[in-house]
């Protein structure tokens, strides 16, 4: 067995002892759920040294297992009605930061790349909360058809990719980055009311 394998039976015990039930779906991968028999999932894959959801959002690293299958069974407790999905702010803010310093140099395509996958996957993440007060406003309302539009316009944009060349990275980059700012910014103010 490699690390990966060795990491991602790890995983599967910690996620087992919080009360899930796992399954293996290939050898880098486990499906999580609170039953057996329930509807409600998260996929972990083991990738380049940390663990992904299916929606790419980043919960956690080799050797760090237990606080990630706690993070996972948050998760799962959030899409049963169970409690919220956890958000590390300042991770977060740590990506946005890097996305927004690339220079005028040449960032390497590795590092837009890695960039864009963790600002995708906080962008779901934050997209899911975001939603949420959307169905509070009055459906036919100006502000509500605004919102939506927004929140629509991100989604289609954390599925364009990079495209052609490192000019075409850095712009989805950037973009993805100041979606993720604008996100943060309505999770924080939705917070404090």
């Amino acid at each position: 067995m490699n690390a990966r394998n060795d990491s991602v039976a790890l995983l599967a015990e910690h996620l087992r002892a919080n009360g899930l039930a796992v399954v293996s779906t290939d050898t880098a991968a486990v499906s999580a759920s609170p039953s057996p028999n329930a509807a409600v999932r998260e996929d972990v894959t083991a990738d380049r040294g940390r663990y992904v959801t299916s929606y790419e959002y980043e919960v956690g690293r080799y050797g760090d297992e237990e606080a990630t299958a706690h993070r996972v069974a948050l998760l799962v407790a959030a899409g049963s009605g169970g409690e919220a999905p956890p958000v590390d702010v300042e991770t977060i803010n740590a990506t946005i930061g890097r996305a927004l310093r690339l220079g005028s140099g040449r960032p390497d395509a590795g590092v837009l790349a890695d960039l864009e996958e963790e600002l995708r996957g906080h962008v779901a993440l934050l997209l899911s909360e975001a939603r949420k007060p959307v169905r509070l406003l009055w459906p036919n309302s100006i502000e509500a058809h605004r919102l939506k539009t927004r929140l629509d316009a991100i989604e289609r944009r954390t599925q364009h990719g990079l495209g052609q060349g490192v000019l075409s990275a850095r712009v989805q980059v950037h973009q993805l980055a100041r979606d993720c700012q604008y996100l943060l910014a309505r999770r924080i103010a939705e917070a404090r009311r």
